[in-house]
């Protein structure tokens, strides 16, 4: 066995126990954080997230702080593999970040009143998105990722825009549900569902398990937007898994920081989101992220697009129920001929 599947051996394991912002898959939330502050140090940025910056620096770790300043010197010369991909890398996180933006704004514009983000990491929409002030927004994740959060944005004075309420639990506990509620969740009303950044990490079990509970927790008309990587396809085959590995451990050497994921992802999972989301009462969207960095203005190079990120885009809406519709055209009705002049 060599040095990295002993390290990656015991990765796995580890994720199995607790974690914190700079440790197993805490790590992972906070490369996506450096990413985000990465692309707002460009000077035409996809998005601005001012806050990303601020969260990784808190670690007071050189290398971090280097990866979120957005130079790429420390990994060659600009024209090399090695800055092209991670440039391609950057603009991926930037671009999904635009579609769970957007999908936000879409969601509320439409009468949602209400956010669960899963698994949210160092997600700062709710300090950052205009269109989320005063909405109730529900971060599921660790307990130790939302004190690092929390404590590091107040500590610099900053407030969340929108009505933010920490749940702070395991998403591998069954009992996730009972502290959403707890925390002040409404399952009576429609719920816009965010799930950014996790489903590469469960397994099919688990992914089931996940899209049952939030199928049976939505009111009718909630919706969800899912950035999902299908492990057996062209969207994240051998080819490209190999070299994620490769450019994590190219930073590994370059930064002195552990930013390997591919240790945790599970290959088991071949599961089709949108088909299950459709099967179970969702009507369903798909995009291609590839497409998505395109219509951005961030196409991916020739040359990288075999191996350069991609996944699928889902969004979904949960329906109303017939009688709900009867009920609602009636009402509509009821206004129109109140409306019309006697």
């Amino acid at each position: 066995m060599t040095n990295n599947e002993e390290r990656a051996g015991q990765k796995t394991a580890d994720a199995s126990e607790s974690w914190d912002i700079t440790t197993n898959l805490g790590a992972t939330a906070l490369a996506v954080a450096a990413q985000r502050a990465a692309e707002t140090a460009q000077t035409h940025p996809l998005v601005r997230d001012e806050f990303a910056a601020i969260l990784v620096a808190a670690v007071n770790e050189p290398g971090w702080i280097a990866m979120a300043s957005g130079d790429l010197s420390w990994m060659g010369r600009e024209n090399e593999l090695g800055p092209r991909t991670a440039i391609v890398g950057r603009e991926y996180v930037a671009t999904r970040t635009v579609f769970f933006d957007e999908f936000c704004a879409s969601a509320i514009e439409q009468g949602i009143q209400q956010v669960a983000i899963v698994a949210a990491g160092l997600d700062a929409r709710s300090y950052r998105l205009p269109c989320l002030a005063g909405i109730h927004v529900y971060e599921i994740d660790q307990p130790a990722i939302h004190e690092f959060k929390q404590s590091t944005l107040r500590a610099q004075g900053h407030t969340p825009i929108a009505n933010t309420h920490p749940v702070a639990v395991d998403l591998r506990n069954d009992d996730w549900p009972i502290a959403l509620t707890e925390a002040g969740w409404d399952e009576a009303v429609p719920t816009a569902w965010i799930i950014e950044g996790l489903l590469p990490y469960l397994s099919s079990t688990e992914h089931e398990r996940l899209f049952r509970t939030v199928t049976q927790l939505s009111a009718n008309r909630s919706q969800l937007a899912a950035e999902v990587y299908h492990h057996a396809t062209s969207h994240f085959g051998s080819e490209r898994l190999e070299r994620w590995k490769e450019e994590a451990a190219d930073i590994d050497t370059a930064l002195g920081v552990d930013v390997d994921v591919t240790a945790f992802i599970k290959h088991d999972d071949a599961t089709d989101t949108a088909s299950w989301l459709t099967n179970h009462g969702w009507v369903t969207e798909t995009l291609d992220s590839r497409s998505e960095m395109a219509r951005l203005g961030r196409p991916i190079p020739a040359d990288l697009i075999d191996t350069a990120p991609a996944s699928s885009l889902v969004t979904a809406v949960l329906p109303m129920t017939h009688e709900e519709g009867v009920a609602a055209a009636l009402s509509r009705c009821s206004e129109d001929e109140q409306d019309t002049p006697g």
